[in-house]
């Protein structure tokens, strides 16, 4: 094969990667399953859970390992715990919309990074506050929320694809 064909099928093969998502979503994917089990509850949210639902994506469970299925909630499936002590529960049929990812860990997790995402996320309209959650605002169908709940006991990170449309 000469240099010049080896370049074309390169670019090609770039060019397909290209559309296929965002650079930064590939870098993403390529690399959020190491990435995800370092850092914060809050940061393994971002890699398994928000990241894949905001780009329709199913949400991340390379390299953890499955917990048994619970018999009375079957349409759950629980991850980890991961060397942290975070659980990743995904819900196939929650109460709140059409399928759910989230994120738990024992004790009281405040991430600054969290608070700085919310704030980004309503300046810029993406996301509006509605009763606890925050709903993407038409940028994406079907709609996802977004929550988190911390207590002594526990911080959950939650997120919703809903059955509403824009």
């Amino acid at each position: 094969m000469t240099k010049a064909l080896a370049g074309i099928r390169h670019a090609l093969r770039m060019r397909r990667l290209s559309t296929m998502c965002a650079p930064m979503v590939c870098l993403g994917l390529a690399f959020g399953a190491n990435a995800a089990q370092a850092g914060t509850a809050w940061e393994l949210f971002v890699a398994r859970c928000l990241d894949p639902f905001e780009h329709l994506s199913l949400p991340v469970v390379d390299g953890l390992k499955a917990q048994p299925i619970d018999q009375m909630h079957e349409a759950r499936r629980v991850y980890g715990p991961t060397a942290e002590g975070y659980l990743l529960v995904l819900d196939v049929a929650p109460r709140e919309g059409e399928r759910a990812c989230l994120v738990e860990v024992a004790g009281k997790e405040v991430s600054q990074a969290e608070t700085e995402w919310r704030a980004v996320q309503t300046s810029q309209g993406r996301y509006v506050p509605n009763g606890g959650w925050l709903i993407s605002n038409e940028w994406i169908e079907p709609r996802v929320k977004m929550r988190s709940k911390a207590t002594a006991a526990r911080t959950v990170y939650e997120m919703v694809e809903t059955d509403l449309e824009s």
